[in-house]
């Protein structure tokens, strides 16, 4: 099984890859990579509010941000 998208760089040494990790990942086979580097939903996105500027305001970044019950089970 190889990645069938376009790489965002590539080079020798490593590959950059600019997607969806769970999608991505589910083209490789197991036990491929030596490192993954991700930018991970930091749930943040509570339903709470904060102050800016002297008005409250939503913290909801949007649905990307909403908690994964299975995040860190995927990651592994």
């Amino acid at each position: 099984m190889g990645f069938s998208r376009k790489f965002y760089y590539k080079d020798n040494n490593f590959s950059l890859i600019n997607d969806d990790t769970f999608k991505s990942l589910q083209e490789f086979e197991d036990k491929k990579f030596d490192m993954i580097f991700a930018d991970p939903p930091y749930f943040l996105s509570n339903d709470g509010i904060t102050c800016s500027a002297g008005k409250m305001v939503s913290v909801n970044k949007g649905k990307w941000d909403r908690c994964l019950d299975n995040f860190f089970d995927k990651a592994i």
